[in-house]
């Protein structure tokens, strides 16, 4: 992979307001304003005013720069922000195109790296439009609709379920939302009588039945835990997990790694993903680390109380490192003594090899565990684990926070029919001397053998 050494975002703003494209102290003022929200040091700006029309201004800063060039005559702007900081400058696109009144963009994205090793370069585009509305009694207000520009097709990790659905989709009558191509993988968000997300062909979340996957992802772990303030998710970058996590007012900071900024991205820019996780990214409690999470967890952190791993499946060699006795490892050292992990495990009932490798794998990092599953009918019958330095005992009987499709007796959830019991023999502990999970989901969920 890659090492991430800066983002740079490239906007063309069209139908802004001339009479602010004109106005040199305003637009002083806005870029100022990104820098500031973005948390970076200015080192020095200069703007200047053109006759008769037109401003250009570029702001230095500590982690590099920002420009932007106006074109009053034309309604346009060019604008560019570079940084090598840790923050997302995608996050102010919508407080760039406010400023200028804009009416519809088109935002491109690099991912900058010291490498070219691993192919094509991770370069994102996406159309906005702004949509205004107003009346008498109320203030204008923006909302931001996007749709991406075609980009480069999708490699498939994907089981074959995943393939007929998403050609099925592709088939037939849709609007692609998002389609973009990171360093990691191609990203596409489609629409038809529901919304997916798909990572390199593999389906990350249905909006028909996500919140299936989502509560029973979260609330267990939420039930068997004893506190809740400090929360680490990693993976999880469409903010569909942190939703549930958000619910708990107990819950004080949120940190949420993942490796994918352009899913990120989605996630917070894309209206109908926000509308999907509630806005959740925008939440104060909620600390994003656009990052490799073994990177992560190498640095020093005080304790969670409470830690989710909502990673893709391990189809491939790659994310199969993820789900090694060294990485639950590095997690079970972020955990609090009476803390609680929750893995999401994929399927015991299509491939239970995997599903109970990696609760083997839990064990032998040395962590005490608890298997259950539910129904997700985009994905079949769905596993999770549950992981702690202690034996795992509920703490409430009831789930303190709305939820709209856990069973009452989360007992329920943890019960198993006889045969996938018995495929617990066939496990086998997943080590980075020894990978071989992603051998068992090609023979299991690809193959189906």
């Amino acid at each position: 992979m890659k090492e991430v050494k800066g983002r740079h975002i490239v906007v063309d703003a069209y139908d802004c307001d001339p009479l602010l494209l004109d106005d040199l102290v305003h637009l002083e003022k806005l870029l100022s304003q990104i820098v500031s929200s973005l948390g970076m040091q200015i080192l020095a700006t200069n703007f200047h005013r053109f006759e008769p029309q037109g401003v250009t201004g570029i702001v230095l800063l500590s982690t590099s720069h920002l420009s932007i060039h106006t074109w009053p005559e034309y309604s346009y702007v060019a604008f560019d922000l570079f940084t090598c900081g840790d923050d997302d400058p995608a996050t102010e696109i919508e407080t760039l195109l406010r400023g200028l009144s804009s009416e519809r963009a088109i935002i491109y994205g690099l991912d900058r790296s010291i490498s070219n090793d691993d192919g094509d370069p991770a370069i994102w585009a996406m159309l906005s439009e702004i949509e205004s509305s107003s009346d008498s009694d109320s203030t204008e207000e923006y909302s931001l609709s996007s749709v991406a520009l075609e980009m480069d097709s999708a490699s498939n990790r994907g089981d074959i379920y995943d393939q007929i659905e998403r050609n099925e989709m592709l088939s037939g009558k849709h609007n692609m939302l998002f389609k973009g191509t990171s360093q990691y993988q191609q990203i596409e968000l489609i629409q038809a009588t529901d919304i997916r997300m798909y990572l390199d062909g593999q389906l990350q979340f249905s909006s028909i039945d996500e919140r299936v996957y989502h509560e029973a992802l979260v609330h267990p772990a939420f039930a068997f835990a004893p506190s809740h303030e400090r929360v680490l998710i990693v993976g999880g970058g469409d903010g569909l997990a942190v939703r549930e996590v958000l619910k708990y007012a107990d819950v004080k900071h949120i940190d949420l790694v993942d490796l994918d900024s352009m899913v990120l991205d989605v996630a917070k820019l894309v209206p109908e993903v926000v509308s999907l996780n509630g806005a959740s990214l925008h939440d104060p409690r909620v600390h994003i680390h656009p990052q490799d999470a073994v990177q992560y967890l190498d640095a020093q952190h005080a304790p969670y109380q409470i830690i989710i791993v909502d990673f893709p499946d391990p189809a491939d060699e790659v994310i199969c490192t993820l789900y090694t006795k060294e990485f639950f490892q590095s997690l079970a050292q972020n955990l609090s003594g009476d803390g609680v992990l929750v893995c999401q495990s994929f399927s015991p009932e299509v491939a239970p090899t995997v599903y109970w490798s990696i609760g083997l794998t839990l064990n032998s990092a040395g962590l005490d565990t608890q298997s259950y599953h539910c129904l997700v009918p985009s994905f079949g019958d769905w596993g999770f684990h549950l992981a702690g330095h202690k034996p795992l005992a509920q703490m409430t009987d009831t789930i303190p926070v709305q939820t709209r499709t856990l069973p009452k007796d989360l007992a329920t959830m943890f019960t198993f029919k006889q045969g996938i019991l018995e495929k617990r023999a066939d496990a086998i502990e997943n080590t980075m001397e020894n990978l071989v999970l992603h051998e068992f989901y090609q023979q299991e969920a690809v193959s189906g053998s």
